[in-house]
């Protein structure tokens, strides 16, 4: 009787230990499209790391035979169906291959890959935020099929992102154009900051913060000219603006751009400072101008010897017009 005892007690322990194995084993649980270190899956690990600046032609482009290849399943939902559309024409039957990735800790980190179906081709730019969440996707370069344009994409130290082109008869340039682009983590989208088309008008310096709300005193469009704006608007707090600023010479080759929240320290004043940015940038408000103060830190926001500066004008608002009235008198009636 105890020799049977003794048997049942050792076939228990055999069981409870091949239990506990077997849940040692178990996968552990992860939420879709993240890993620990907060980057998505389809994505960590699989790109090269890549210092600011950044360019891609269309030629090196097209001409990329790199082999590795991104999961399309992981990748599609990342991109809209409607991008997908307006590129190739269909959503699916699409390859995703690694290009490069560029960040900084605790920011915004940027993936480019490769689409490509067929002869067509593009590259697409995926943003995630620090969390690793996703944030938008831009088609940051897609060559079209005439031979004589060329076209560049690049993304500065700043992550502003300019996609130029230009066309050629023989040797000689025929015409230019160029977009400008930046990243919105509020809005969690890309926005168009300027925009010069290829044979057409002079660059127009679109105002990225146009639709925002401007509630407070402050608020409004500054200008210096038309190339040169510093935009106000309400802020997330009370004691917060939201800015934009746009400067650029008149050759248009010393340009400077920023965006973000200003923390008002006055009733007449107020200061860009961000944690792990040394960019230290003041506004001064009196009467209807602004003026820019660059104090320290600002290069990554402007090029070399174009300091972020100058004395900006308030644009009138234009009130919308009442209806006139009419003065004829109504006609009686007989």
């Amino acid at each position: 009787m105890d020799r049977i005892g003794l048997a049942l007690l050792v076939c228990l322990l055999w069981a409870c230990n091949a239990k506990d194995r077997k849940t040692d084993t178990k996968p552990e649980q992860t939420t879709p499209g993240k890993t620990t270190d907060a980057a998505p899956v389809a994505l960590n690990g699989r790109f090269a790391a890549s210092q600011l600046p950044y360019q891609l032609t269309d030629t090196a482009l097209l001409n990329n035979k790199d082999t590795a290849s991104l999961p399309a399943v992981e990748v599609k939902p990342l991109v809209p169906d409607t991008t997908l559309q307006k590129i190739f024409g269909k959503t699916s039957g699409i390859r995703y291959t690694p290009l490069v990735k560029m960040g900084e800790k605790n920011k915004e980190t940027y993936y480019l890959l490769k689409a490509g179906s067929g002869n067509k081709k593009a590259a697409l730019l995926v943003v995630f935020d620090k969390t690793g969440n996703y944030g938008a996707t831009l088609p940051f370069l897609v060559p079209d099929e005439n031979a004589s344009t060329s076209q560049v994409s690049l993304i500065d130290k700043s992550y502003a992102i300019t996609k130029s082109i230009t066309q050629r008869s023989a040797s000689e340039v025929t015409g230019e154009g160029k977009e400008v682009l930046s990243y919105d983590a509020r809005e969690k989208r890309f926005s168009l900051i300027m925009t010069d088309l290829l044979n057409d008008n002079p660059a127009v310096l679109v105002n990225p913060l146009d639709t925002f709300p401007k509630s407070n005193r402050l608020a409004g469009d500054y200008y210096l000219n038309k190339k040169n704006l510093v935009a106000v608007r309400d802020g997330r707090h009370p004691n917060q603006i939201l800015v934009y600023i746009h400067t650029e010479n008149s050759e248009g080759d010393c340009k400077g751009e920023l965006k973000g929240e200003f923390l008002l320290t006055s009733t007449t004043t107020a200061v860009y400072r961000q944690g792990g940015d040394p960019c230290i940038l003041s506004l001064t408000f009196a009467g209807n101008s602004v003026s820019i103060h660059e104090e320290s830190g600002c290069g990554n926001y402007r090029g070399l010897d174009c300091p972020l500066g100058g004395k900006f004008t308030r644009k009138k608002e234009e009130k919308p017009k009442e209806p006139t009235k009419s003065t004829k008198r109504p006609k009686q009636a007989q």
